[in-house]
């Protein structure tokens, strides 16, 4: 079970679309039979259900908060009633809202967000009786009264992420445009260092006064290419060309998908020391981990040490789809038994 604000697999910003897309086809090729429910216009490695007629971003739905709410609650029910119907050996949710309508039915769903805080840490704790999967242990620690059946770490096809031996001339930032993200961090230690900084963002409507007032000014001062939501074929080469991704998250992120691709492609990642950093960088190794916008600027200096292969073998040796894959395998065979 997707979301389904966005197809499977995304054509650009869509993270957790992207794990279950990879999940699909990967749990297929090992000879299981997978039912894709997704949002139409997704493609499956097996049988695809859809459960809207198009992606809710597609439909602009997502522009009204209500209207995005009831279409992921029937999306949730229709996805109910099929799985009644199918009754499968074990569900993989990646969608919260289906959780209302899995009782009796084995089950783990994915947690995506931060559970230190906020709506998220609310909701799964009044649902604390159902099977969980963390995507870091940073997001366990926040939540010990939640049961986690196991930690998978997200997973990404390192093959189809191009291999830069040689960085380029430019600084990379690669997400959505939040204050929780740190966009504004990241130009200014550019901007300080004297380094262009190419910029792979998604600007939410709800999103846009914050970005005319911090982000706008800040780019108004020259050093920045701000290049919108980049497409999944053309992020591999923004990726792979830079120095380094800048990745200045503020709050409690709970994995970091931009990292790790970046260190797919041979780029070495900054990041402040929040959520998951510690455990998705090798500090040191293929990046630095560091406390505030100071140390970010002090790791720049020294982020030509970096092996940029060691980058690629970090990720290929931990968070290869396959990988991933195996780790949702084992557990659904438990929850199965």
């Amino acid at each position: 079970m997707a979301p389904v604000e966005e197809a499977v697999p995304p054509i650009a910003y869509g993270g957790i679309e992207q794990v279950v897309h990879l999940l699909d086809r990967e749990l297929t090729v090992r000879g299981h039979e997978v039912i894709l429910l997704a949002a139409g216009g997704s493609s499956a490695a097996g049988r695809l259900v859809a459960l809207t007629p198009e992606p809710l971003a597609v439909s602009g739905t997502e522009r009204d908060v209500a209207l995005l709410a009831a279409g992921k609650d029937a999306a949730a029910r229709r996805a109910a009633e099929l799985i009644a119907d199918e009754r499968p050996d074990v569900v993989l949710n990646h969608s919260w809202r289906t959780l209302d309508y899995l009782d009796g039915c084995p089950s783990l769903t994915t947690v995506h967000f931060p559970l230190d805080g906020g709506p998220y840490r609310e909701v799964f704790l009044a649902r604390a009786k159902a099977e969980y999967v963390s995507i870091s242990l940073a997001q366990q620690r926040h939540a010990p009264q939640i049961s986690f059946a196991g930690n998978v770490y997200n997973g990404i096809d390192v093959e189809s992420f191009p291999y830069g031996t040689d960085a380029g001339d430019y600084l990379a930032f690669l997400g959505r445009v939040t204050p929780e993200k740190g966009l504004d961090i990241a130009i200014r230690v550019a901007r300080t260092a004297g380094i262009p900084l190419r910029v792979g963002a998604k600007i939410d409507a709800a999103l846009r006064p914050w970005f005319d007032q911090v982000i706008a000014p800040l780019m108004r001062e020259g050093g920045v290419e701000f290049l919108g939501e980049v497409e999944a074929s053309e992020k591999g080469k923004l990726l792979a060309g830079a120095i380094a991704l800048l990745h200045p998250s503020r709050w409690q992120e709970p994995f970091g998908l931009a990292m790790v691709e970046a260190m797919a492609c041979g780029t070495p990642v900054l990041a402040l020391r929040r959520g998951a950093a510690d455990e998705v960088i090798a500090h040191g190794r293929t990046g630095f981990v560091v406390d505030d916008e100071a140390a970010l600027l002090q790791a720049l200096a020294h982020v030509g040490e970096i092996d940029r292969a060691a980058c690629r073998a970090h990720v290929a040796n931990t968070f290869d789809c396959r990988h991933m894959a195996s780790g949702y395998e084992q557990l659904a065979e438990r929850i199965a038994r």
